[in-house]
C-alpha cells in the first residue's frame, strides 16, 4: 500500500507496519503506530481520543480519521441457544452477516470475507445473492471488534472463516485478517484456533500451505464423485475431485492439521451405501476428518424431513475402522437462519 492509499485508508484496513509508515509520513514518530494497532484491536477502541496514550496533538491530527467502526449494525436477533446473528451494513450500503456462537465459557465467531458469492452452490443461500465484492482486512477484522466489544465478559476462541463469501478468493485480505487477528498486541486470537474453509480453491490451498500460518483447513466437499459434485458445486468443474485432494493432502504435510472435510447430508443424494463407500475410499488416503452437516433450509418455503441421527450411523458402520473422525455438527441458529448456508442479506 503506498503512502497516498494509506492516508486514504481506514485506519483498521492497515496492520502495524503500515501504521508505523503512516505516522512516518505525517512527520510523527514510527513508534505511534505501535500504539495506534494496540489501541484498535488490543483495546477495540471505537474513536482517535480513546487512545489517550497518543499527545493529545496527534490526535486532533488523526480526527480526519473517524469514523474508526467500518461496519454498522443494522440488527441482530438472538437463537434459543444463545447464538448471535449480526446485519452489518458497510460503507457503501452493502450488507453482510457474521455470526457468534457461544461454546461454554467461550464463544466462537464465524465470519464472512465477501458480499454475497461468485461460486453459486446449489445447497447455500449467499450463492443467490451473486457476487458483489471482497471485504477488506478491516471489514473481516471489524465483525471481531464488535463482538468483542458486545460481549467482553466472554473470550473468543476460536473464529471460523465460514461465512458468506469464498475465503480464498479473497486470499490477501484474508491472510491480512490472519495476522492482524493473531498478533499478541492486538486480539491475540491463536492461529491453530482459526479454520479456513473454502468450496476447493486449489490455488489458494496450496498458497495458504506455504504461507507459513498455523490456521487450519476445512474443505466443502459434499460429494465424492465429480459427476454429483459439478452438479451441487459448479467449481468442481474447474478443480474436480483429484486436483482438490491433492492440494488438501499438500497442505497437511505442511501444517501438520489434519484436514476437515464437510459433508452437507443432502438425504438420497449423497448419503446412499455407494456414495459412503466412495467417500471412505476418497478419505482415507489423507489424515483427516468428517464433518457431517445436515442439510439447513435456505429458503422459507423448504422443508427438509430426515432422520439425521440413523444418516449418521449409516456413515458410522463404514467409517468405524477407519483412522477418520466422524462428528455429526448440530446447527446452531437455524431458528434465526444463522446455521450453514443460510447467511444472505438484501442491500
Amino acid at each position: 500500500m503506498t503512502n497516498t492509499e494509506m492516508t486514504r485508508a481506514n485506519l483498521k484496513d492497515l496492520d502495524r507496519e503500515e501504521l508505523q509508515t503512516l505516522m512516518k509520513s505525517l512527520g510523527e514518530k514510527p513508534f505511534h503506530g505501535k500504539q495506534i494497532f494496540a489501541g484498535l484491536h488490543k483495546r477495540c477502541a471505537s474513536s482517535i481520543h480513546e487512545m489517550t496514550d497518543l499527545p493529545l496533538k496527534l490526535r486532533e491530527k488523526l480526527k480526519e480519521f473517524e469514523p474508526l467502526d467500518l461496519l454498522i449494525r443494522v440488527k441482530s436477533q438472538t437463537a434459543p441457544d444463545g447464538t448471535i446473528k449480526a446485519l452489518f451494513r458497510l460503507s457503501d450500503g452493502l450488507g453482510i452477516e457474521t455470526v457468534w456462537m457461544p461454546e461454554g465459557e467461550h464463544a466462537v465467531i464465524c465470519l464472512s470475507t465477501q458480499v454475497g458469492c461468485p461460486l453459486d452452490c446449489t445447497f447455500c443461500a449467499t450463492g443467490r445473492m451473486g457476487f458483489k465484492r471482497n471485504l477488506s482486512a478491516g471489514e473481516i477484522v471489524d465483525q471481531v471488534i464488535y463482538f468483542r466489544r458486545l460481549k467482553p465478559e466472554t473470550p473468543i476462541r476460536n473464529l471460523v472463516f465460514m461465512g458468506m463469501g469464498e475465503p480464498l478468493l479473497n486470499y490477501e485480505n484474508l491472510v491480512k485478517a490472519i495476522k492482524m487477528l493473531s498478533a499478541t498486541d492486538g486480539a491475540a486470537i491463536s492461529q491453530r484456533r482459526m479454520t479456513v474453509s473454502t468450496a476447493g480453491i486449489v490455488p489458494g490451498i496450496r498458497q495458504l500451505a506455504g504461507e507459513g500460518l498455523k490456521v487450519k483447513l476445512a474443505v466443502s466437499l459434499n460429494a465424492p464423485t465429480d459427476e454429483l459434485r459439478d452438479k451441487l458445486m459448479p467449481i468442481n468443474k474447474k478443480y474436480p475431485i483429484t486436483e482438490l485432494m491433492q492440494a488438501a493432502a499438500e497442505f497437511q504435510k505442511h501444517n501438520g492439521h489434519r484436514v476437515t472435510f464437510e459433508y452437507a447430508l443432502i438425504p438420497g443424494v449423497n448419503d446412499t451405501d455407494e456414495m459412503i463407500r466412495a467417500l471412505r475410499n476418497l478419505l482415507v488416503r489423507i489424515p483427516s476428518k468428517l464433518n457431517l452437516i445436515p442439510l439447513n433450509p435456505i429458503s422459507p418455503t423448504d422443508r427438509i424431513r430426515a432422520d439425521w441421527d440413523a444418516i449418521f450411523d449409516r456413515f458410522y458402520k463404514v467409517f468405524a475402522k477407519e483412522r477418520i473422525t466422524l462428528t455429526l455438527r448440530r446447527s446452531r441458529g437455524a431458528e434465526i437462519r444463522a446455521a450453514c448456508g443460510q447467511l444472505m442479506t438484501r442491500s
